[in-house]
């Protein structure tokens, strides 16, 4: 029998090895952190973070989950074994409503100290920590990394959580009185995070939990809806009314995304808060996704278009989630111990040294009964023993708080000529968002213009005084209940949400995860001694109130990081959660799932692949560019 609940049962030297680099490193960081090591003794130290982080850092809200939530039943047909559902049902066939829709977010740090503190939760008022500690002065670029890289975190937490929300005028609502340069007399109001109405412990008196509206698997739900109705509509031709041959999503003519006649937004699986660049990465996915059906129909014989569609949809959501592993976070993330720890995750010492083909032959031969222990280090997670290591799986509030990354987004984008390099346009924020994403192809750019603007482009950095105009003021869509319109300061709303669902001051987030609480405002601020200043005035000489977003944006970064040790040390935990937990990244990761043709093409697929297999005039910008996420090269000019 397991140990604990939600674990599986680990040979004695496995146990050993993990308390002994736990014991070991917490004297090494003592003296010196683990960024300063030498490369493969700061491997050594990331998994012992990884190990200690998994005993002490993942608490259980929820309840029974052998029984359906509300709105998810339980498929009895077989097809559940085989493939994703919609809603995120039957991932954990022992616990089928694992992780499904409607689930409650998990937590990484003890309920008891993650009660909303409705007396704080306007201290200091959220709208003048925007304007005096957040608003963007001067675009400060992260020039390491080109713009896909921001759009493409959107794309995946679109994909991972979305809390449930009271109905605006509903009595519920969050009001923030005006202050500063906040042009609304009224101040700001939002609609409250609704806790799950439903009673499973005393904890829930007082430490609130909340429902994630999205299925929290790596499941590609942006990209394929929710309920199967969704699904069914994204795969069927207005034209026609039929599915789409093949196991396809439907694009038109042009190769794009449609868009609905009624309210003129592009249809896709999630498209809130859309812009630009999800459109470009929703239509590439799109296309991807058909490129593999195609393969599949050609490759794999006795195949129906639904079980096409089935196996393209498992095969594309494990190219996002490879490309999100060993592309995009070692680009934002460009410490030398990164590459090969995230490499790792996905195809073990054997792949980062050889192949990933050779890593998953080796992982088919080693069984999990004899090296379940070491296998995710010998070949990677795929294959390898699913484990939800103490608490069943759930993503985190504290995880949704760390990838609050909104200072990525730039103030304008640039649109160039693909193939002479020229200016083609350049477009505020406001003029490619929402209805208006589509603006730069109706003034004569194609996609692959697009796409070469993005890759040459650069983000903001992730940091203090860096958050883009368009957000603090932003206008929403009316809402599709009540026909209201919002206009919104996201800065001010992201504090005063991670405050409202008890995520913990800066300080005390630290301390939860083992790290040394900062000692004054000039550490906070980095030796900045004005920043300093302004932050000791904006909390009134209080430091255990700043902000977790607010001091993980002040942090110094280790070489190379784009965002803050803090909140890595949530990412080294969940990173490999996401995949280990998930029987289709590790015991279901064959044959019989994905097919040998799905295995080969996600073995040789990354974003270049993706890119140049939709766009393959692009070649050229890639030309010396070793991360595709990183800045691409010019088109020489004639």
């Amino acid at each position: 029998m397991p140990e604990k609940p939600y674990t599986k049962r680990r040979s004695f030297l496995a146990d050993f090895v993990d308390r002994a680099i736990v014991r070991h490193f917490r004297r090494v960081n003592e003296t010196t952190q683990w960024h300063l090591l030498p490369t493969w003794k700061a491997l050594l130290n990331l998994a012992a973070f990884r190990a200690e982080l998994r005993e002490h850092n993942l608490y259980d809200t929820d309840g029974d989950l052998t029984t359906p939530k509300p709105g998810c039943p339980f498929d009895p047909d077989p097809p559940a074994r085989t493939m994703r559902t919609a809603s995120g049902t039957q991932n954990d066939l022992q616990y089928p409503a694992m992780g499904c829709r409607g689930s409650r977010l998990g937590r990484n740090m003890p309920r008891n100290i993650t009660a909303p503190d409705s007396g704080a939760l306007l201290r200091p008022n959220p709208l003048l920590v925007s304007e005096r500690l957040l608003a963007r002065k001067e675009f400060k670029p992260a020039t390491s990394l080109n713009l896909l890289a921001a759009a493409w975190i959107q794309f995946q937490v679109h994909d991972w959580f979305g809390h449930e929300k009271e109905d605006l005028n509903s009595g519920k609502d969050l009001h923030v009185p005006r202050d500063g340069e906040w042009p609304i007399a009224e101040g700001l109001t939002i609609p409250r995070t609704k806790p799950d109405p439903e009673r499973l412990s005393e904890l829930d008196d007082r430490y609130p939990a909340y429902r994630n509206e999205d299925p929290q698997w790596w499941d590609g739900s942006q990209i394929y809806g929710e309920t199967e109705e969704e699904t069914r509509n994204l795969r069927t031709s207005p034209e026609t009314g039929q599915l789409c041959p093949t196991g396809h999503l439907y694009l038109d003519k042009n190769g794009l995304l449609p868009v609905d006649p009624k309210t003129g937004s592009t249809v896709s699986g999630f498209t809130d808060n859309w812009w630009l660049g999800l459109e470009i990465l929703h239509t590439l996915f799109a296309k991807e996704h058909n490129a593999i059906c195609d393969k599949l129909k050609m490759c794999e014989s006795g195949l129906s278009d639904d079980e096409i569609f089935e196996k393209a949809r498992l095969i594309n959501c494990a190219i996002l989630t490879k490309i999100h592993t060993v592309e995009w976070t070692p680009g934002i993330l460009s410490h030398p111990a990164i590459q090969p720890a995230l490499e790792m995750n996905w195809k073990g010492f054997v792949g980062h040294c050889l192949s990933e083909n050779v890593a998953r032959a080796l992982g088919r031969l080693l069984p999990n009964s004899v090296f379940g222990s070491f296998k995710d280090v010998i070949t990677g997670i795929p294959l390898s023993q699913t484990d939800h290591h103490g608490a069943p799986y759930a993503l985190t509030e504290e995880f949704t708080a760390v990838y609050r990354l909104h200072p990525l987004i730039p103030d304008e984008v640039e649109v160039k000529n693909s193939r002479t390099d020229d200016t083609r346009a350049r477009f505020e924020m406001v003029n490619i968002a929402f209805l208006n994403a589509r603006n730069p192809f109706k003034a004569g750019a194609s996609m692959g213009d697009v796409i070469y603007s993005f890759g040459r482009a650069h983000p903001g950095a992730i940091t203090i005084q860096n958050f883009p105009r368009f957000l603090r003021d932003l206008e929403l869509p009316p809402d599709p209940k009540t026909g209201i319109k919002q206009r919104l300061d996201l800065a001010a709303v992201d504090i005063l949400r991670d405050r409202e669902r008890g995520v913990p001051r800066y300080n005390e987030f630290r301390r939860q995860l083992r790290k040394e609480p900062v000692k004054d405002w000039n550490e906070l601020a980095g030796g900045n001694r004005e920043l300093a200043k302004e932050l000791e005035s904006v909390y009134q000489g209080k430091l255990e109130d700043v902000d977790t977003m607010v001091g993980m944006f002040c942090e110094p970064l280790p070489q190379g990081f784009g965002f803050s040790d803090t909140a890595f040390r949530i990412f080294i935990l969940m990173a490999s959660r996401r995949l280990k937990s998930d029987r289709f990244f590790t015991t279901d990761y064959r044959e019989e799932f994905y097919t040998k043709s799905g295995l080969k093409w996600i073995a040789c697929t990354g974003m270049k692949e993706v890119i140049l297999r939709h766009h393959p005039e692009l070649d050229f910008a890639f030309e010396g560019v070793r991360n595709p996420f990183s800045p691409w090269a010019a088109r020489a000019k004639s």
